[in-house]
């Protein structure tokens, strides 16, 4: 089992199936908690903060070396995995969780 840096081939390896599983990824992530199939967790270095994040089947959890690197992470997930124009994946989520209660 080891590291990965690189959050592309990573979430290659994690399904992502609706809008909960990319709400939880984004709330463990910026929450350092538990949410879903997702767990992170925060090191604190001398040269600030890192942080692991692991997804339930995938056995190499991804590593965010920095507070950047967390923060360009979850702006990625928006960009990639939300229709929010404005990169709000709060926002977004629960638009989501109303359009499902119309339906």
């Amino acid at each position: 089992m080891g590291n990965t840096t690189e959050y592309k081939d990573w979430l290659s390896n994690v399904n992502l199936d609706d809008h909960q599983d990319v709400y939880d990824l984004y709330n463990s992530i910026n929450n350092y908690e538990t949410a879903g199939k997702f767990h992170t967790s925060k090191e604190v270095t001398n040269n600030g903060s890192e942080y692991f994040v692991k997804a339930e089947g995938n056995q190499d959890p991804l590593h965010l070396k920095s507070e950047d690197e967390k923060f360009s992470f979850l702006q990625f997930l928006a960009d990639e995995y939300t229709d929010s124009g404005d990169g709000n994946v709060e926002t977004w989520y629960n638009l989501k969780k109303e359009v499902n209660k119309i339906d």
